[in-house]
């Protein structure tokens, strides 16, 4: 039990029995108030509470037993370690694009105005190209490199689109992608069949709108755009 001890006119502590002994000039005739209690007429000497009367000696007054020093508190457990923040999984990183230099387009159109907007479009973008005015000198021109992309109108004098793409077929130029740009109309069941052609991704009407055409050949060589 804690007690509060009248000292100097007023109440101080709380003190546990084994301090209150310990301090100068306590005995069992000192005052003291037991924490919890009410009114004044709790206050009474040492000696009416069995804990103090029997820390005191009961053959003396003011003499007091030699009492064990109250045991230090162990010392508190220190605080558990705050968790560890969880990092963020680091995001996917997205599909690395080339750089548009690195890729060479043929353009094949016997139409000269046609033919220089196209090389134009695609070299503002970075690309490399090369041109021809028909199938034929399309495939000269493959005879001594390989684009990435084949850029080809289909009505052309000479060789035209239809026998060109057919020719690239079982050659080592098949598997090069193509866009077919042309002027004509077609009913859908003839658009159905050129794309149906090996590696025909794209059909372009004409006139050909720059900004779309160059989307097209961003998306299919997975370039940056400029």
């Amino acid at each position: 039990m804690a007690y509060y001890l009248y000292e100097g006119g007023q109440a101080v502590g709380p003190y546990e029995a084994a301090q209150l002994v310990l301090r100068a000039g306590f005995n069992k005739e000192t005052l003291v108030f037991p924490v919890g209690a009410t009114g004044q007429d709790a206050w009474k000497p040492a000696q009416s509470f069995p804990d103090l009367a029997r820390a005191l000696d009961p053959n003396s007054s003011g003499i007091f037993l030699t009492a064990a020093p109250p045991r230090p508190a162990a010392p508190a457990a220190p605080p558990p370690e705050a968790p560890k923040p969880v990092e963020p999984a680091p995001a996917e990183a997205g599909p690395t694009l080339a750089a548009p230099n690195e890729k060479l387009i043929l353009v094949v159109d016997d139409d000269e105005t046609v033919r220089s907007f196209l090389e134009m479009a695609a070299s503002l973008q970075g690309f490399r190209v090369v041109t021809a005015v028909d199938g034929l000198d399309a495939g000269v021109k493959l005879a001594s490199q390989t684009p990435d992309l084949i850029v080809t109108d289909l009505m052309m004098p000479g060789q035209g689109g239809y026998e060109f793409l057919r020719s690239l077929q079982g050659s080592s130029s098949g598997r090069i992608p193509i866009f077919v740009v042309t002027g004509s109309a077609f009913d859908d069941s003839t658009v159905k069949m050129i794309r149906a052609e090996a590696n025909v991704i794209e059909f372009v009407a004409k006139p050909v709108k720059m900004a779309k055409f160059v989307a097209a050949l961003h998306k299919t060589l997975k370039t940056a755009p400029r």
